[in-house]
């Protein structure tokens, strides 16, 4: 297996925070941000877990019907991430 720096690491956490960020309103599952990153499963759930650790993302264990999902999880970002973020861009602008 190919040894990542931790740059390219970094990079594909700023992905997976962009991609995210892209549909706030749609939380995604994990296999659907590791076909967009075109990385495996286990490594995108590797750095998804890290992102938590960071406190930038942030799993959802259950449907909308509040059924647990078994085995999977679906991600979205923190809604005080989120506020931050628009304030920064609103800064920007």
């Amino acid at each position: 297996m190919v040894k990542l720096s931790k740059k390219t690491i970094k990079f594909l956490k700023d992905d997976i925070v962009s991609i995210l960020y892209d549909q706030p309103l749609k939380p995604l599952f994990t296999n659907e941000i590791a076909t967009e990153l075109r990385r495996d499963n286990e490594f995108t759930k590797k750095l998804l877990l890290e992102l938590k650790k960071e406190g930038l993302v942030e799993p959802l264990k259950k449907n909308n019907q509040g059924q647990p999902y078994i085995a999977r999880t679906k991600w979205r970002i923190p809604q005080k991430v989120l506020k931050a973020y628009k304030n920064q861009n609103n800064l920007t602008n």
